[in-house]
């Protein structure tokens, strides 16, 4: 079928090179040229020829009734046309006849005169736009690509200037070619949403603004009447304005819901339709400004004022969509209305600010303002009316949270944009919600609630707690996790609550923290008892004196009965026990330091939102002064409460420390250690044996406590070792007596003990534990020397005491004291020492008495009963008979512990 039009069209090119041509003559040579037998059925004929006489039709018939009278007959030919049976068997001659008549009328149209003299005018220029406009967006189309839905084919700039050709023709000048261009593809573009075409589109109306109004031209375009309806009224313009109306209409029923139609994937395509807008809007007026929310500042531009009516209307569309859509969820979601309204809000804000503000600046600078404060001011409006209507609502905290947190995202945002600059017109539309006048004895009356939940959990939980390792690996009582977890529950849930807060509320929060921890520390304090109850009273004062009777009844040393209460509290407080409870003040320690650096960290968070609130009043009221905020030393004198805390804390690990090595050694190596080493002989029960033993609680110290408390808890083991190997030295009883060729295996027992804590490196440093075997080894050197330099040093000690008189609280026991001296006296197997401990202070004989181990004693020890009657037997000077006065005196005062 194109080739036969094809061929026709030439053959009537040829034929009328001189003349003008038209639509009518183009159809009438058409079937005067295209036969019956050109078609390859009846019905593509039919369909050709109808379409022939319609175009006839309208261009002759109607537009004829106004020019002459001879629209009846035209009327009666085009029927005998349209009548294609008749057409088929009438004789050429009646053809010819009937083509010739309707020729005859089209020429006669084409003779009249010019309206508007442009060169190559023809009447149907004006009387037949309509169709020539038609027909000529027909022809634009060809440009698009039937393959690819949107897209410009490649000889597109081709085709166009082929399309010139038919400007005489049809009527189109340049500019109203770029109008119905611009219009065809805008077409396009609304079926495709391609951006290429609305960039096109673009193209076409900057070129139709850069066309000269010559005058002639412009009453030609005029003369092209468009009935069309916009902005709420009726009106005629020319084709070429109606067709920028049209494209102008539609971007902005589409810009003034941007939020619904576009998104950050396709800002592109906004940013293009708002420069359509924009360059299409001349001489368009829009009186929506009428009802505006937020009325555009003084002195704006029109271009200003468009784009401030877009936004506000945009915003408010938006807002709608989200309280409906809120509305809904709200009863899905069992949430009040408000609270999912605040966060479909914030989302659009982001939206908002990331995707379409950026792209207004660059027309309109307070457009990001407007749209920020048309937000604030609409959900504002709801909450105004909730607060309102309501005294008490089980979401108030919510509401006022998800409201504040709103504010600040537009407080935020607001900043972000414009910086300190204030005296924007627009800031009388800010209106702060003051939130913190509703919400401050809020969180006073849940801060208060929480802190008795957490106490009651923190007292029900310590009652429970049994001190026992889980395993290796969770080694810390499950109790203080528990209470950890609740309070860093309520920390988070106090920062999250999304409402402003001040130093009050703060203050509250650490004091409530600390209530409980110091309840729970109070408890662990309480379970503990002395040291001093595992340390074995210091039996009978004795002389080494072998038995001459071995069948002689001994007196036997009577135990004292500890009492129930502190016996009960010993079995909880093993040496796993212990472990586990230093770990857990450890760890309370640290993580009240991660608590702390939280908080603080939070704290400059709320500090932020408070500035931004701060800069929203500022805003609002045009720079007034805004309320500082607390200095950073007042807030790190709220924190040093924890330190209360943390004091507590020491104090507990120390006394738990002075007690574990005790617990260990005295308690529970009593038997195996303490009442077994070198009892009877040194050769007998040397300390090898015992290193075993010791090794299973270094073995059990080590699994159970945290790294950073193993070395003090080992010390602490390996000084309440030294301090029992120097009891059995000086406090060993009656069957404790040692020569001096026993020292030598003593010390090698000595270095056995030093080199097991010192673990070939892997232990205590080599100096620290030979610091603390100071004292034993000095003692030991003390049992190499003879009886006589032993009392001499005896003697000169006393003479030393009674100048240096001290409480006997604060008497520590060194290698020179006659405490020392004398029981190394005591416990020297020498005959001299015994004879100088008989006559001077008539101490019984070692086998007297029947030293069964026990694990309490007497706690009143007869040292020095016999001892006061007994004068001088030894020549000492009246200064040392002075001084042992003195010393018996003071010995009297206090037993040594």
């Amino acid at each position: 079928m194109d080739t036969l039009a094809k061929r026709a069209l030439r053959r009537i090119g040829s034929k009328m090179v001189q003349g003008q041509l038209d639509v009518p003559c183009i159809a009438l040579q058409l079937l005067s040229s295209v036969g019956k037998f050109d078609f390859p059925t009846e019905r593509l004929r039919v369909q050709w020829q109808r379409r022939q006489v319609n175009v006839l039709e309208e261009l002759l018939l109607f537009s004829a009734s106004h020019e002459c009278n001879m629209s009846e007959t035209l009327r009666i030919v085009l029927s005998k046309l349209k009548n294609t049976e008749d057409w088929v068997v009438s004789v050429p001659d009646g053809r010819i006849e009937v083509l010739t008549i309707i020729e005859r009328y089209n020429t006669r149209l084409s003779t009249a005169s010019k309206k508007f003299g442009l060169k190559g005018e023809t009447y149907h220029w004006t009387q037949s736009y309509h169709f020539n406009s038609r027909l000529y967006e027909k022809l634009l189309s060809s440009v698009f690509d039937i393959l690819e839905d949107g897209q410009l084919v490649e000889e597109a700039d081709e085709i166009l200037e082929t399309m010139k050709l038919t400007w005489p023709i049809l009527g189109i000048t340049q500019k109203l070619h770029d109008a119905l261009y611009a219009w065809v593809l805008f077409q396009k573009f609304a079926q495709t949403r391609e951006i290429l075409l609305l960039k096109q589109t673009d193209l076409q109306i900057q070129k139709l603004q850069l066309h000269n109004n010559v005058r002639e031209a412009e009453l030609y375009m005029d003369s092209f009447v468009c009935s069309v309806e916009g902005f709420g009224s009726n009106g005629a313009l020319n084709l070429v304005d109606s067709a920028l109306l049209k494209i102008n209409m539609w971007c902005r029923r589409q810009l003034k819901n941007y939020h619904l139609y576009f998104s950050q994937a396709n800002c592109s395509i906004f940013e293009s339709m708002l420069n359509l807008v924009l360059l299409s809007a001349a001489n368009l007026n829009d009186d929506d400004e009428e009802s505006m929310l937020i009325g555009t500042p003084p002195g704006s531009s029109a271009e200003s004022t468009l784009i401030h009516i877009l936004v506000v209307r945009s915003i408010q569309a938006a807002y709608k969509h989200a309280l409906i859509v809120a509305d809904g969820q709200s009863k899905a979601e069992f949430k009040h209305p408000l609270i999912l309204l605040a966060s479909e809000l914030k989302l659009l804000v982001e939206k908002e600010c990331s995707a379409f503000s950026p792209v207004l600046h660059k027309y309109y600078p307070e457009a990001g303002r407007v749209a920020l404060t048309v937000f604030h001011l609409l959900y504002g409006q709801q909450l105004e009316l909730f607060l309102e209507g309501t005294d008490h609502s089980e979401n108030l905290k919510e509401i006022l949270g998800a409201s504040n947190s709103f504010e600040l995202c537009i407080a935020q945002k607001l900043y972000s944009m414009y910086g300190e600059a204030a005296g924007s017109s627009l800031s009388n539309f800010l209106k702060p919600y003051m939130i913190d006048r509703f919400s401050s004895s809020i969180i006073l009356q849940w801060l208060h609630a929480q802190h008795e939940n957490v106490l009651e959990w923190t007292k029900r939980t310590i009652e429970i707690e049994d001190w026992e390792p889980l395993s290796v690996h969770r080694k810390l009582a499950t109790s203080m996790v528990e209470v950890f977890r609740i309070v860093e529950e309520t920390i988070d849930q106090f920062f999250n609550s999304s409402l402003p807060l001040d130093i009050v509320h703060l203050r509250s929060l650490l004091i409530g923290i600390t209530s409980s921890l110091q309840v729970y520390l109070l408890h662990m304090e309480n379970q503990q008892v002395s040291r001093a109850t595992l340390l074995p009273v210091a039996p009978v004062l004795t002389r080494y004196a072998e038995s001459v009777n071995p069948f002689a009844r001994r007196k036997p040393i009577e135990p004292a009965v500890r009492e129930e209460k502190v016996a009960n509290k010993l079995k909880n407080l093993t040496v796993p026990q212990l472990c586990v409870k230093l770990n857990t003040l450890q760890y309370i320690r640290d993580q009240l330091d991660t608590i702390e650096e939280g908080i603080k960290q939070s704290w400059v968070d709320v500090q932020s939102a408070v500035g931004l609130l701060d800069y929203l009043s500022y805003m609002a009221s045009e720079g007034a002064t805004s309320k500082s905020s607390p200095s950073d030393e007042s807030i790190d004198e709220l924190f040093t409460i924890f330190d209360d805390v943390r004091r507590t804390a020491v104090n507990i690990t120390d006394t738990i420390l002075n007690f574990i090595g005790t617990r260990a050694v005295f308690w529970d190596m009593r038997d195996s250690l303490l009442f077994s080493l070198y009892r009877t002989s040194v050769e007998s029960a040397r300390m090898e044996i015992f290193i075993p033993t010791i090794e299973q609680v270094l073995d059990q110290v080590c699994d159970l406590i945290v790294d950073v408390l193993r070395d003090r808890v080992v010390l602490r083991v390996f000084q309440a070792c030294m301090e029992g190997f120097i009891w059995v030295l000086l406090d060993g009883g009656p069957s404790r007596a040692f020569l001096e060729t026993d020292v030598n295996l003593m010390k090698d027992d000595l270095a056995i003990l030093k080199d097991l804590f010192i673990a070939e490196g892997q232990g205590l440093p080599s100096d620290v534990i030979e610091k603390e075997a100071k004292l034993a080894q000095q003692i030991l050197d003390l049992y190499v020397l003879k009886a006589d330099i032993i009392i001499d040093l005896l003697m000169k000690a006393s003479e030393h005491m009674s100048h240096h008189l001290e409480p006997a609280a604060a008497r520590r026991r060194n290698v020179h004291d006659i405490h020392t001296l004398l029981r190394v006296l005591c416990h020297k197997k020498d005959n001299g020492a015994s004879t100088f401990l008989k006559i001077q202070y008539h101490l019984p004989r070692s086998s007297d008495y029947d030293d069964v181990p026990v694990k309490d004693a007497p706690s009143k020890v007869p040292i020095f009963s016999d001892m006061l009657n007994r004068g001088a037997s030894f020549n000492w000077s009246e200064t040392g008979q002075q001084s042992f006065r003195i010393m018996k005196k003071k010995l009297q005062e206090a037993s040594w512990q």
